[in-house]
């Protein structure tokens, strides 16, 4: 039997289904994963071709995910692979020991292409140092990814990763996600275990995927995650869904030019193929954002883990983090106690308040990808940074899960994104109405045509 050569447009199960027939060879799809890195993207703190050729050599023919690329954030610890979770030195061997969900990806074949850049501790949600560290949005090289997956995102779109393994806090998949035109999920927190993961916040931090469509990370979570309601899902029935419009979040954040009108478009489409469009109040989401902006639990938490495992990286090379982490260190225990209780009261109420509808639905962003030239200056790198989160953060501080897919583009013809957002653990059902609004509006390729660069004019 002739092999095959795989695609960029193929899919996840099209490529799983090729190598369990010996259509595809794992070292043919770890070829194609090395022709498709491009360096000036900065997708990878760590990129090492050869050990992806040699990963693909010694496989088995064990596994679902056998010989399939999967990129790791540089958060996550992976046995043989450096970590420095962004802060450009390597991290002690005790934090570096790899963790069940890795653990899972290995057992299942999949091979991994690299640990993929993100800022220092994940602790910034623009992907980039105001100095202009970090990796290039591909569709337009002077911008942004948004963070703090942002190599996560890029090794998607170039193609040199099929899955990417990242870390959510208040964004950090699916905005990466939505800025580059892949689709992202942020898993609820306590989904899987965070062991071998840095964290930032052991109070709001979950892990995610980051793939081409909607259908691989169905297909992923059904080769790895051994929860039996993950294996069984198929798209739900457009004409039953109920999706929510939260309303006053919707109406009190502004969204840069071309955003709404993506957002809304794509609301139509779905709405004129069946589906109810339901207006709800959110004002618990409006509750769950101003303690976001309030801060302290993210900053506090980190810096007790510095502070308690890597004392010296407390007065890094990264300015912003050391003068946050010194900020940190001032807030009264008593604050941050009585924050970590708003966030359990707001938690108790989240999943009863969406009990009327099937998801909610946002855009993933409100913010155009900055250009790097424009974070140079310091007020546009705070506003940016806080803005940037204002669909996201509420979600993962009332412990929901939610997707980002790919809808469009904005006035400056970069991605945009529709968040559906599901109760906490409900990521089965939230993956069934993924993929049935995804079928509906389609793939990314479809929605957002081609690539602006060429193998010719980005290497």
């Amino acid at each position: 039997m002739s092999e095959h050569y795989p695609q960029r447009g193929d899919s996840l199960d099209t490529l799983i289904q090729m190598i369990r027939q010996r259509r595809l060879s794992p070292r043919a799809l770890a070829e194609q994963a090395i022709e498709a890195h491009r360096p000036a993207l900065r997708a990878y703190a760590c990129w090492r071709p050869e050990k992806l050729r040699a990963q693909a050599l010694v496989l088995g023919r064990k596994g679902r995910l056998q010989g399939i690329p999967v990129s790791v954030k540089d958060n996550i610890a992976v046995a043989g692979w450096p970590l420095e979770a962004g802060s450009g030195r390597a991290l002690p061997a005790h934090l570096c020991q790899e963790g069940s969900v890795v653990a899972m990806l290995r057992r299942q074949g999949a091979v991994f292409s690299g640990k993929t850049q993100t800022v220092a501790f994940a602790f910034s949600s623009l992907g980039t140092s105001p100095q202009g560290e970090g990796p290039r949005n591909p569709w337009d090289l002077q911008r942004v990814c948004g963070g703090s997956s942002s190599g996560a995102a890029v090794s998607v779109v170039e193609g040199s990763a099929r899955l990417a393994l990242g870390t959510d806090t208040a964004g950090s998949v699916r905005v990466p996600a939505a800025m580059t035109g892949c689709v992202g999920l942020k898993t609820t927190v306590g989904r899987w275990p965070r062991a071998g993961v840095i964290p930032l916040s052991h109070s709001l931090d979950s892990l995610g995927l980051l793939a081409p469509r909607a259908a691989d990370i169905v297909t992923g979570l059904a080769a790895f995650d051994p929860a039996p309601a993950l294996k069984r899902i198929e798209a739900a029935d457009l004409r039953e869904l109920r999706i929510g419009l939260p309303k006053a979040l919707l109406e009190t954040t502004p969204t840069d030019p071309g955003i709404a009108e993506s957002f809304h478009a794509a609301l139509s489409e779905l709405e004129a193929r069946g589906a109810r469009l339901v207006e709800v109040e959110g004002q618990l989401l409006l509750e769950a954002r101003a303690l976001f902006r309030e801060g302290g639990v993210v900053a506090s938490e980190l810096h007790q883990f510095l502070f308690t495992q890597l004392p010296e990286w407390l007065e890094g090379r990264d300015k912003e983090l050391s003068l946050a982490m010194r900020s940190a260190a001032d807030l009264p225990a008593s604050a941050y106690l009585e924050r970590l209780q708003t966030l359990t009261r707001l938690c108790q109420r989240a999943n009863s308040a969406m009990s009327e509808i099937d998801v909610l639905v946002t855009p993933t962003t409100p913010l155009t990808p900055p250009t790097f030239a424009s974070l140079t200056q310091p007020s546009v790198y705070i506003q940016g940074n806080a803005r940037i989160l204002d669909f996201t953060a509420f979600v993962n501080y009332l412990r929901l899960c939610a997707v980002s897919l790919p809808i469009g583009q904005d006035a400056a013809g970069m991605p945009t994104g529709l968040q559906l957002v599901a109760p906490g653990f409900a990521e089965p059902r939230l993956l069934a109405i993924a993929l049935t609004v995804e079928r509906a509006l389609g793939e990314a390729h479809q929605r957002l045509g081609p690539l602006p660069f060429s193998d010719n004019n980005i290497q």
